[in-house]
């Protein structure tokens, strides 16, 4: 899959979830919701009508949207009408949908097999870097080395000292994949690699082989790779506040030039990439900004704390409309440093 295509797929994806967790949680509520749309306007052509909601095929094939009566309680069966945990459901139903989401990914990666690391004697590679002599080999993460020019290999360790020691030279790799042992595979590990990198740009450790589990194994451990996948957002987030770490914003284009990476090593990286952005999509839209799905949960919850007094809603639709100008200028920004970052 070209790597713009896997982006448009990716990016359509997670955001037609989001919309459709939106959209089914208002229907179920009784919100009334006059459009769900596939895809972003110009619109191309009205589908059907399902229960009074409009369901619109649109040019732009990145996701979709819903429109809906939502922020004036005095419209009937609008959501700002309806009660505080009514529109708490619709105001997290999109971000719990993509929760789920990375549930289904990362359960369909031990489905059809997730590399597992396993004892006995060779060096499994786990990440490889950008323009690598190992990507540039077709070297793949899951991979297990072993040999190194005729020597077999009994641990990560050897294979890295074997492979530091022939810097500058060609060598000969002997590769496991998937069960099978590939023809030689000749490399020449660099001499000054670039920082935080190899001479071969791999990270090794104990061998891989993959295992594949049965549906009602499959979905726990998807589960709980989701669950430790969030937790280590939650923790370098921290880290970064607390600056121990560096902290680093990506918008579109960063998205669109890591898809392009993954998308050359191979359909289940992919599916993982997915899971690992829908999660941070999940992550991001609670967060209590104005303008984001967080951002109305927050004035839900002053409403409560006010008991029962709802803060105007004109006063309320002006937090968000410069919540949201504050947003698309820190995305144009994101978006240059980006360019500069990439093709500068």
């Amino acid at each position: 899959m070209s790597g713009f295509i896997a982006f448009v797929v990716i990016f359509g994806l997670m955001i037609f979830v989001h919309e459709f967790g939106h959209f089914i949680a208002a229907k179920l509520s009784g919100v009334r919701v006059d459009e769900f749309g596939f895809g972003y306007p110009p619109r191309l052509v009205r589908l059907f009508t399902w229960r009074g909601t409009e369901v619109t095929l649109n040019a732009l094939p990145l996701g979709g949207f819903v429109k809906m009566a939502e922020d004036d309680p005095t419209v009937p069966n609008s959501l700002a009408s309806k009660g505080r945990l009514t529109r708490s459901l619709v105001y997290t139903s999109g971000a719990l949908m993509n929760a789920l989401l990375a549930v289904t990914l990362y359960s369909t990666i031990f489905m059809i097999g997730a590399p597992t690391p396993v004892q006995g004697p060779g060096a499994g590679i786990y990440a490889i870097s950008p323009g690598s002599p190992a990507e540039e080999v077709g070297l793949l993460p899951g991979d297990t080395i072993l040999a190194v020019n005729g020597e077999a290999i009994d641990s990560a360790s050897e294979a890295a000292a074997l492979i530091k020691a022939r810097r500058g030279e060609i060598i000969e790799l002997i590769v496991r994949r998937e069960g099978q042992v590939l023809p030689p595979i000749y490399v020449t590990p660099r001499v000054n690699p670039p920082e935080n990198e190899g001479a071969l740009g791999v990270a090794l450790d104990l061998p891989l082989e993959r295992v594949k589990y049965p549906i009602w194994q499959a979905v726990p451990l998807g589960a709980e790779a989701a669950w430790n996948t969030m937790r280590g957002m939650w923790y370098g987030l921290q880290s970064a506040l607390r600056k121990e770490a560096s902290f680093q914003i990506t918008g579109p284009i960063g998205i669109y030039q890591k898809t392009v990476e993954v998308a050359k090593t191979g359909l289940e990286r992919l599916i993982e990439f997915t899971a690992f952005l829908s999660l941070n999509l999940f992550l991001i839209n609670l967060l209590p900004l104005p303008a984001l799905d967080g951002g109305r949960l927050v004035f839900v919850l002053l409403e409560w704390v006010r008991g029962g007094r709802r803060i105007p809603p004109e006063r309320e639709g002006l937090v968000h409309a410069i919540g949201m100008i504050v947003l698309i200028a820190l995305m144009l920004v994101v978006a240059v440093v980006d360019f500069q970052r990439y093709f500068g």
